[in-house]
């Protein structure tokens, strides 16, 4: 059952374990400081100056300290993990360990043809790539980069599969690109056609981004846009995932969100202190909170619920839940 959170009436589900063992299948999120050459206006990073940059030796100790717990799969991100100095060196380091690695990125870094035939030849699997619009003027509102970064990041996303990296391009949700998610399916399909696949992200309030004007939105303003964005997606051949919608606005109670989990990532090497290790599952679980409506859905162990920043503005009026609805056999509550 989920329990109460006393100071808004709210429900939480159970917290998983916050340190969970490591298992040959674990995967760490790594974050290689929060620099980076975009502003996106949403960012949901801290804006800690400490952990904005730091040492290449302190990077690389992590590094090693993850492969000393017994990680073989890591995922990089930042800010943009390949604007530190300590990247190439990580990668080379994974390599020799035998540990694979994704990442996190803007891309635009791989517009050099060679750098992103260096980062496959190191390890690199799958990115996810950030790109919030078809066209130059939507993207320059959402990351905050110059007009010429749309053109530099889908030459990052094909220089990468023709490497042989999985690519997947990650969108935020936002006013500036509402009305346009289903012509960016399209374009997305028609630019790259079925190597890549799609996600669509509902704005985190967390971080220095939340008080952004273009995320102040509800769930019921963007799921007519998201859902069109779903069918064109489907009509052109193009895999489209979403984050951070929960089942009942999205009306599929059995679809899995694709949060950090849902990538796969089991465990977050905390910023701080570069040894600490949290369990994945407990911080988004943690994060989240449901209204009275979620106790008895069938669908709650897989729906991500909503931030409680996000419940505090706009209430909960909008989780409905199912009632009577099949679900796959893990639907019972955690």
């Amino acid at each position: 059952m989920p329990t109460r959170a006393s100071s808004l009436h709210l429900l939480r589900k159970r917290l998983p374990p916050a340190n969970p063992a490591v298992t040959p299948s674990s995967v760490a999120l790594f974050r290689l400081g929060e620099t980076c050459n975009h502003k996106c206006p949403m960012c949901s990073n801290a804006g800690d100056p400490a952990a904005l940059f730091p040492p290449v030796g302190e990077v690389l100790r992590r590094a090693a300290f993850l492969h000393s717990q017994g990680f073989r799969r890591v995922v990089l991100t930042g800010g943009e993990p390949t604007l530190h100095p300590a990247f190439w060196p990580v990668a080379q380091r994974f390599q020799a360990w035998q540990v694979v690695w994704d990442l996190h990125t803007h891309g635009r870094t791989f517009a050099d043809a060679a750098l992103a035939d260096r980062a496959v030849g190191l390890g690199l699997e799958r990115a996810i790539v950030s790109l919030h619009g078809p066209d130059a003027e939507t993207c320059s509102a959402m990351s905050g980069a110059p007009p010429q970064a749309f053109d530099e990041i889908q030459r990052g996303i094909e220089h990468l599969l023709r490497s042989g990296c999985r690519v997947m391009v990650n969108a935020v949700v936002a006013a500036p690109n509402l009305d346009k998610l289903a012509d960016h399916m399209v374009f997305l399909a028609q630019r790259f056609g079925p190597p890549v696949s799609a996600k669509l992200a509902f704005p985190s309030l967390q971080g220095r981004g939340g008080r952004w004007h273009g995320i102040d939105v509800t769930f019921d303003q963007v799921m007519p846009k998201v859902q069109q964005a779903l069918r064109a997606a489907e009509a052109a051949g193009l895999d489209l995932h979403l984050e951070g919608f929960p089942n009942c606005v999205v009306g599929q109670p059995n679809r899995v969100s694709m949060g950090r989990t849902g990538y796969g990532e089991t465990h977050y090497l905390d910023d701080a202190s570069g040894d600490l290790l949290h369990g994945m599952a407990h911080v988004e679980a943690s994060l989240a909170v449901y209204g009275p409506a979620c106790r008895d859905c069938p669908a709650l162990s897989r729906c991500p619920g909503v931030e409680e920043a996000y419940a505090r503005r706009h209430g909960l009026s909008e989780l409905k839940g199912f009632r009577d609805t099949p679900t796959a056999a893990d639907g019972d509550l955690p």
